[in-house]
């Protein structure tokens, strides 16, 4: 498994770095002169979609034919797609909450708007991978992108009007409304997560029997 990750982890430096260095100065620079913490979602939104480009690798490089010669099962080999993508949006919302902070514009809300648009990433995975593994590179482009551009900037537009919302909560003294929407939005986002969770699982399920019968 951890051979797995480490290859996994070597495309993705060796080939998406620029793209990735890009991506925290680009956004972390407008964060921080704009203040605007939509672009924080969008960041955290689109960190972890990486992990699905490194099957097109996989697939140029014929990875399938090699891996079946390892003493690795299709379960591991699945596995290490699913853990890596959730470590990478772990990590792209970490950084994005921490360039939302240093801007001065953190808070709660922001906290679980960049909570809730990384599930949105790693939901996007979950769809992107059987696909991809069922169809192909090649032939799932199509598909991947109506996927990733539907459910991220479905996923920033329903965070930013959430965040509205409530700030027009309390500009009219609303404090109590304000106080029962943040636990309402909390108690939302503790069962978002479980199924997240729950989701994530079957997806994975679904990508290893696809990637057996591929391999067959």
């Amino acid at each position: 498994m951890k051979g797995l990750l480490y290859k996994d982890v070597s495309i993705m430096t060796r080939s998406f770095k620029g793209n990735i260095l890009l991506l925290v100065a680009l956004y972390g620079v407008l964060i921080l002169v704009t203040k605007e913490a939509y672009l924080a979602y969008a960041m955290t939104a689109v960190w972890g979609i990486y992990v699905a480009s490194t099957i097109n690798y996989d697939e140029q490089a014929h990875w399938d034919a090699y891996a079946a010669t390892l003493p690795v099962t299709p379960g591991q080999v699945i596995a290490s797609k699913y853990l890596l993508c959730a470590a990478s949006t772990a990590i792209g919302a970490a950084l994005s909450l921490a360039l939302v902070l240093l801007a001065g514009v953190g808070g709660a809300e922001y906290t679980l708007g960049i909570l809730a648009c990384a599930e949105v990433s790693v939901l996007t995975n979950a769809l992107l991978m059987p696909i991809t593994y069922r169809f192909g590179a090649a032939k799932s482009r199509a598909y991947l992108m109506i996927i990733v551009f539907a459910i991220v900037f479905g996923a920033c537009f329903a965070a930013q009007e959430v965040l509205q919302s409530q700030s027009q909560a309390v500009s009219v003294g609303m404090d109590a409304m304000f106080r029962s929407e943040t636990a309402l939005a909390v108690a939302a986002i503790a069962v978002s997560l479980l199924a997240t969770a729950i989701l994530y699982a079957i997806s994975y399920t679904i990508c290893t029997r696809v990637y057996a019968k591929k391999e067959k």
